[in-house]
């Protein structure tokens, strides 16, 4: 049994109520923002630590007021901006917002720092937009390219150590309904890294052959997206005779669904044992061509 290892959302929050007595002598080194009859552009900025950065490895994004430059910036923009109705942070192409601002009784939640994990290598624009009313008081953007450097996604057969606590999970802070997890090691000779996803509304405590459905298309599409269309799949005759030829790991006939050939991988999708039992249950497995 390995520990599990989660980088999820990595986020700086402040839960700030009006009465909180030990921020007001903050207040008094910052011009507090008052809404008027006329909304300007505020001067809050997104900044992302690296511009260029490998897929599956973190970026981490913050918020910076232009106009301040002093210390204890992360606790004054809350303090400076609570009247802003809403704040999101998303990225071009996904189906989902970030919600940087969450008004709660009593108070509000206002995320000021946050990681994000891409999954694709590409070129990312990032937007910032915060609404008074219907007014677009903050607007921004920050461009990220992403690589892609690795064997497997980011692992690196020559890197592995034989550490059993390596079940990562990538957060992308729901800008997807899913989020990918990675487990690699190296047991003696064999060494491998499996991908599976998890789907964050679907219930996993009943019979579901809606998840596999699921896990099925993502982990096809993403496989497909980086490493080109399987070789082998179902239908090909023989495949589990490929298979116990390009790799070690021991399944049975049935498991195995689909077949890639990379420049210095091997990749299968497989039925997990627990398939049957579940409705679900699929992952890549991933070991070295030589």
């Amino acid at each position: 049994m390995f520990k599990r290892i989660c980088l999820l959302l990595l986020t700086t929050c402040l839960l700030i109520s009006c009465s909180d007595k030990e921020l007001g002598s903050l207040v008094d080194e910052i011009d507090v923002e008052h809404p008027t009859g006329k909304e300007e552009k505020l001067p809050i900025r997104i900044v992302a630590d690296k511009n260029n950065q490998n897929f599956y490895e973190m970026v981490m994004f913050e918020l910076k007021d232009s106009t301040y430059n002093g210390p204890n910036g992360s606790m004054l923009i809350p303090l400076k901006y609570q009247n802003l109705d809403s704040l999101t942070w998303e990225v071009e192409g996904s189906p989902k917002k970030l919600d940087l601002v969450v008004k709660q009784s009593g108070g509000y939640r206002f995320t000021t720092a946050w990681g994000h994990y891409f999954y694709l290598p590409g070129n990312y624009k990032t937007y910032l937009k915060g609404y008074r009313g219907k007014d677009l008081v903050v607007k921004d953007s920050a461009a990220i390219h992403i690589t892609g450097d690795g064997d497997f996604l980011h692992v690196k057969w020559s890197e592995l150590s034989g550490d059993p606590n390596q079940n990562i999970g990538y957060t992308n802070n729901g800008t997807q309904d899913y989020e990918f997890q990675v487990y690699s090691n190296k047991i003696g000779k064999e060494i491998f890294s499996k991908l599976n996803v998890r789907f964050e509304h679907l219930d996993y405590r009943k019979f579901n052959p809606e998840i596999g459905k699921r896990e099925l298309e993502v982990l096809t599409t993403h496989i497909s997206s980086l490493y080109g269309e399987p070789k082998y799949d179902e239908t090909t005759k023989g495949i589990y005779a490929k298979f116990k030829k390009l790799f070690k790991k021991g399944v049975r006939a049935e498991q195995v669904i689909k077949i890639w050939l990379g420049k210095t991988s091997n990749m299968a999708l497989l039925k997990k044992d627990s398939w049957k039992e579940n409705g679900f249950g699929y992952e890549i497995h991933a070991e070295p061509n030589h």
